[in-house]
């Protein structure tokens, strides 16, 4: 039973994952993503174990166009986050009279890429070990360290100089 699954569910990939690719991808500016969310939509057809038929063409437009609508709603809260985070960074600067600098690397933080500022906002803003960092990320510590000295890099070379310390950010 479970191995005529996989082959229908095979067979149903390889005959539609172009087209469900297509219609992701026309909609979101990310081809990387747009793979990973097409086979979101053939994960679901297995969880979901449609009836007996292989579910059709429009089937899977309709739940490639569900898959998309929640990558909108993730993008949406990101950006809403991301502005969240900005004023509250210009909102601290003014508090503490060091605006120009905040704004900068408000700024900075925003242009990188979001699994960079995550981590450095965990273990920046709010102070994570690597160990904490590892388990709130679901990875091992020494995968979160690679994590946090490349996202460092990153922000690094992001910034413009005068920025820098002399402990690397």
């Amino acid at each position: 039973m479970l191995a005529t699954r996989e082959q229908e569910l095979s067979a149903l990939h390889a005959e539609h994952f172009s087209r469900i690719y297509q219609y992701i991808a026309y909609r979101i500016n990310d081809r990387e993503r747009a793979e990973e969310l097409a086979n979101d939509v053939f994960r679901i057809v297995w969880e979901k174990q449609p009836p007996p038929e292989p579910p059709g063409l429009g089937w899977l437009i309709a739940t490639a166009r569900n898959v998309l609508g929640n990558e909108y709603k993730g993008r949406r809260r990101r950006e809403e986050l991301m502005q969240r985070l900005a004023e509250e960074a210009r909102t601290r600067a003014a508090t503490t009279g060091n605006d120009e600098q905040q704004a900068s690397v408000a700024e900075i933080l925003s242009r990188l890429k979001d699994r960079d500022r995550e981590i450095l906002m965990l273990s920046y803003w709010d102070d994570l070990t690597t160990a904490e960092l590892a388990e709130s990320l679901g990875c091992t510590a020494s995968a979160a360290a690679v994590r946090l000295h490349r996202a460092r890099k990153a922000f690094a070379k992001a910034a413009p100089q005068h920025l820098m310390t002399e402990r690397e950010v």
